[in-house]
């Protein structure tokens, strides 16, 4: 049995990122169309990336008793199949529930806390994204019903990770395997959300109430440095900040000034 399974969402089988389709026999891959252009051979389902989820797993129940891990990247992410089966090992070999890649500092963002900080080999946070989130099997069953019925699951990522087994050390962001991501953020999804009709933000809100999500701040509370050994508190928030401060000049979208990396001294 392989340990993953990697699910995208694309417009049709063709669009898919070639790393995507490249032949490896480390995990598996399915595409879940969306577009006017699919592959009747390949799962197809319109709509936003968690309608075509829910409804792949619906129809295909037995995918969830097959694999230890899945994982759902967009498809605009870039990487290359040696970066996942990098990313793969390391949350495998530490038990991760809940991850994601870190983010090239040239990459488009929502987060800070998302891109890849230089020192870490991984850093244990109370946040992981949509957009990449590798999820074991004992949490997807949790996630699904949830799920259910939302287009793009806006605020879903702020209550997730309250779901795994032990908040505190099976969440993390994987520092040493960086990814990219360049296409504006929402954009597309947004707007094709609007040629049905669909508000993605008044799903979000809708969401947010039902689930009764709180706003908070996203923070690491421990991370592996590269030597391998683990930091905590100050050590932490010291790495932190001058792990980040040493690529300032990397970052090119939304550059930061003293209150972002003051921002990382916080844990509430």
């Amino acid at each position: 049995m392989k340990p993953v399974l990697v699910v995208c969402r694309a417009e049709s089988y063709q669009k898919a990122p070639e790393w995507l389709l490249a032949s490896t026999s480390e995990y598996d891959v399915l595409i879940s169309q969306y577009g006017v252009d699919a592959d009747e051979k390949h799962h197809v389902c319109n709509g936003g990336k968690w309608i075509g989820i829910c409804d792949l797993f619906k129809s295909n129940p037995s995918l969830l008793e097959k694999y230890d891990y899945f994982w759902f990247p967009d498809d605009d992410i870039q990487t290359d199949p040696s970066d996942v089966l990098a990313f793969f090992r390391i949350v495998k070999t530490h038990g991760f529930q809940l991850s994601q890649p870190s983010l090239t500092p040239q990459s488009v963002y929502a987060y800070r806390l998302t891109i890849s900080n230089p020192r870490f080999n991984f850093r244990l946070t109370n946040f992981v994204e949509l957009m990449m989130p590798l999820v074991h099997t004992d949490l997807l069953h949790k996630l699904l019903p949830i799920m259910e019925g939302k287009h793009a699951a806006l605020g879903v990522d702020w209550m997730w990770h309250k779901l795994v087994e032990d908040p505190r050390k099976q969440v993390a962001i994987i520092d040493k395997v960086a990814m990219g991501h360049y296409r504006p953020r929402n954009t597309h999804l947004v707007s094709r959300m609007k040629e049905k009709s669909i508000d993605l933000y008044r799903e979000r809100d809708e969401t947010v109430k039902s689930l009764h999500v709180e706003p908070y701040h996203q923070f690491a509370h421990e991370g592996e440095l590269l030597a391998g050994s683990k930091v905590t508190g100050g050590r932490l928030k010291f790495h932190m900040v001058m792990g980040y401060f040493s690529i300032r000049h990397e970052v090119t979208q939304q550059r930061w000034g003293l209150k972002h990396y003051m921002s990382f001294l916080r844990e509430n």
